[in-house]
């Protein structure tokens, strides 16, 4: 079990310089919302054993694990590690009601197996595309809970991404690895494509592990930490056996997670040396590309709206880089958002798990977005992309949010 280290407990020192930046501190206004609280209850889940009070549960789950308190943290609590090991405890002694346990264990075992979670996938494609949809929702055979879930699906979801080694397109600048994802790779093809397409233009040979799998970010939310373990240990050795120095993905909660397999892994003496190896070789595609873009893009006239997303400003400190891709685009002009680093709500599954503040949060995004009125909205998560998305449609605003990579894709 990943223990919550009592030294990394201890860096809390209750100051509250954290309770404006914190979310749900926000939207519910309860102190047990706030990480202040939450570093409190996990005091006390440590110290007493047995099954925890109904109540520290609800508050321990009701956090997005966003991070924006480690911005706001002078004393520089590691609240994402300490929350992951909270939530592995409360994964052992808590045991939700079988319908709950029965769509976790589904739904976390979909994404780590490629197969499944391509079928799905392609099914869904199916249901959209053959007509299913629009007469499922004509005939009103789609319950609203089920309706709000399907909310959050890209309106098209293209062919999977094709995990193959590519050549750089000119002269070969660089040799890296390509981390695909499991979502991303699945229902974001069309992105990995693109991504793959701009690094190859900028000098790249690309490769791909074919033996990858899911980052395992989900699971660690969740408090499967064993699984998420296992998953990382199958990516260490795929991309071990590529010889790349340096690993790229396209996905801020990815690459969070990737980062932090040396943390993951920190009590497996086997596994740990490798895990840090691994984990200082991965980069955002904007953090590599922010320092090595050679191509020359198209002047694209559009007024872009850059959205942080959460584990790539507060989990991995990338906001220069991205903003700098964009400003390179001749004709860009970047506006940017009022309280722009707040969370949107997606959060993983968050949104379907806590969507009463999930929607109070995405509505808050939705507007700040509309205050400024953009051409497009960018963003680097695809989490981001699909809650953006769907508070901008239920508030009646045509604004379209697209990848990064694959509004660089088109300009070059």
């Amino acid at each position: 079990m990943m223990s919550i280290r009592p030294d990394e407990l201890s860096t809390c020192i209750s100051c509250g310089l954290c309770l404006n930046d914190c979310p749900t501190f926000r939207v519910l206004g309860d102190e047990a919302d706030s990480p202040r609280g939450r570093i409190a209850l996990m005091r006390t889940l440590v110290s007493v054993r047995g099954t925890p009070d109904p109540s520290l549960v609800e508050h321990l789950e009701a956090c997005l694990v966003c991070r924006a308190c480690e911005t706001a943290c002078p004393s520089g609590v590691p609240f994402g590690i300490l929350m992951e090991g909270a939530r592995e405890i409360l994964h052992e002694r808590v045991r939700p009601p079988l319908l709950a346990r029965l769509a976790l264990r589904i739904g976390l075992g979909t994404v780590a197996d490629p197969r499944r979670l391509g079928l799905a996938t392609r099914l869904v494609r199916l249901y959209q595309r053959l007509g299913v949809r629009a007469l499922a929702h004509r005939l009103g055979l789609v319950p609203r809970a089920l309706r709000d879930a399907e909310a959050l699906l890209p309106a098209r979801i293209d062919a999977a991404y094709e995990l193959r080694d590519e050549p750089a397109i000119g002269e070969e600048r660089h040799h890296i690895a390509f981390f695909a994802g499991c979502v991303m790779r699945t229902a974001f093809g069309a992105t990995d494509r693109a991504t793959v397409r701009v690094l190859r233009k900028n000098g790249c040979r690309v490769l791909v592990p074919r033996a990858q799998v899911c980052c395992g970010a989900l699971h660690a939310h969740a408090g499967e930490a064993d699984g998420s373990r296992a998953l990382a240990r199958r990516n260490i050795e795929a991309f071990e056996a590529s010889g790349a120095t340096i690993i790229l993905v396209n996905a801020a909660g990815c690459g969070a997670q990737l980062k932090g397999y040396g943390v993951l892994l920190r009590d497996d003496a086997a596994w740990r040396d490798r895990a840090e190896r691994f984990a200082v070789r991965v980069r955002d595609v904007t953090e590599f590309l922010a320092a090595n873009f050679v191509a020359s893009p198209r002047p694209l006239r559009l007024r872009v709206a850059y959205q942080d997303a959460c584990h790539l400003a507060h989990g991995q400190k990338v906001r220069r880089q991205p903003r700098a891709l964009l400003a390179a685009i001749p004709q860009v002009t970047i506006v940017e958002l009022g309280d722009g680093e707040r969370c949107c709500g997606s959060a993983g599954t968050y949104n379907l798990t806590h969507r009463d503040v999930a929607d109070e949060l995405g509505q808050m995004k939705a507007s700040a977005i509309r205050n400024v009125n953009p051409d497009v909205v960018v963003t680097a998560n695809p989490g981001c992309l699909l809650q953006i998305s769907a508070h901008l449609e239920r508030a009646g605003a045509r604004i379209p949010v697209r990848h990064i990579m694959d509004l660089l894709d088109e300009t070059i």
